[in-house]
């Protein structure tokens, strides 16, 4: 999962990017990473409430080691 730079302060500037035309894959995934980061507030168990907006984890399991590894993120 590529994320582009954040901090803290970044939030409104990331949420912007969700309505854009142009959002790409990665603006999700970088929101995503600041809300697992920062955000922790914002999870209602299946995934963070971004002021209308559901980010879900995608998360990749493996069966061998019987655990799951966030791979990006998706709105829903």
């Amino acid at each position: 999962m590529e994320t582009k730079y954040y901090n803290r302060y970044s939030y409104a500037e990331l949420r912007a990017r969700l309505d854009a035309p142009d959002c790409k894959q990665i603006d999700v995934d970088t929101i995503g990473a600041w809300m697992a980061d920062y955000g922790t507030q914002y999870w209602n168990g299946l995934g963070y409430d971004a002021d209308g907006v559901s980010i879900q984890p995608v998360i990749e399991y493996d069966t061998d080691t019987e655990q799951g590894e966030i791979v990006g993120y998706e709105i829903v």
